[in-house]
């Protein structure tokens, strides 16, 4: 996985531990919005905080990919009713309420970090903090709607 300063890591603990109730709550709910809705907003939410469009491209491409992972055939009896449309779009729901907004942090969003993660080995704090949220939204998702 790569090098992680420890306070890259206490903070993607403390997203963890934050979000996760919370996002496994919201996820055992049906989402509003589409999946496309959901993209287009957290697209521009990415765009309007700071995220360069090279940053919100590799993240949204990635989030797509795990995203497209999530399969109809393996959603829970609770969940069949929302349809896998809605249950990817809780996940990017999910990461827009807990990534937004983004103030307070001392430490630079922009900064350099030697981390490994979905194919680069040095990420911004922006791009850290998406992949912290998104992981746990994911993983929330996961055991919410589906099984296995």
């Amino acid at each position: 996985m790569g090098y992680i300063s420890p306070s890259a890591r206490n903070l993607g603990i403390a997203l963890l531990i934050a979000c996760w109730s919370s996002a496994a709550y919201g996820a055992a709910q049906c989402s509003k919005t589409s999946y496309g809705e959901a993209r287009t907003l957290i697209t521009s939410r990415l765009l309007e905080t700071g995220y360069s469009r090279t940053q919100t491209r590799f993240l949204m491409r990635n989030a797509d990919q795990r995203i497209s992972q999530l399969r109809s055939a393996a959603l829970s009896d609770r969940a069949k009713p929302c349809r896998i449309d809605s249950a990817r779009a809780y996940v990017l729901g999910c990461v827009d309420d807990q990534l937004f907004p983004l103030k307070g942090s001392k430490a630079s969003l922009d900064a350099m970090r030697q981390a490994s993660f979905w194919g680069k080995t040095r990420l911004t704090g922006r791009e850290l903090l998406f992949i912290g949220s998104f992981n746990a939204c994911l993983g929330a998702a996961k055991q919410a709607l589906f099984r296995g």
